[in-house]
């Protein structure tokens, strides 16, 4: 097993609401328990492809060359902050660019109800 296999695998265990899409699933109010929980599932294991977990690791490579605040920054979220990374990394799920951020040692907040997350990370990561 893969050192990121070995890493995903511990993250998805210690945060039992995310997978790919994030954390919780789409729509979630809409559906039943049983389909919230299908759909949880599918995104969980979605996050174990071999495609989820390079791009895992482009995005934790691409995170490490921003600084650690102490609190988490409010100007943006995981999901737009994905879409910044993807310049330079290419499409990340929001889940997977979650996880790469837990496995960098940040601080990962879900704001909200949201499947986003805040971070501690530098405002630099914006720009």
């Amino acid at each position: 097993m893969t050192t990121e296999t070995e890493f995903m695998k511990t993250i998805l265990q210690r945060q039992p609401q995310l997978g790919a899409f994030g954390f919780g699933v789409f729509d979630e109010y809409k559906k039943t328990k049983e389909q919230r929980a299908a759909e949880l599932q599918r995104h969980r294991d979605e996050m174990l492809t071999s495609n989820s977990l390079k791009q895992f690791t482009s995005a934790r490579d691409w995170l490490r060359r921003f600084d650690k605040i102490k609190r988490v920054n409010q100007s943006g979220t995981s999901y737009g902050l994905k879409h910044i990374a993807e310049k330079d990394i290419g499409y990340t799920p929001n889940g997977v660019f979650i996880a790469a951020a837990i496995a960098e040692g940040f601080i990962v907040k879900r704001d909200e109800d949201s499947p986003n997350a805040l971070l501690n990370i530098s405002t630099k990561a914006w720009r």
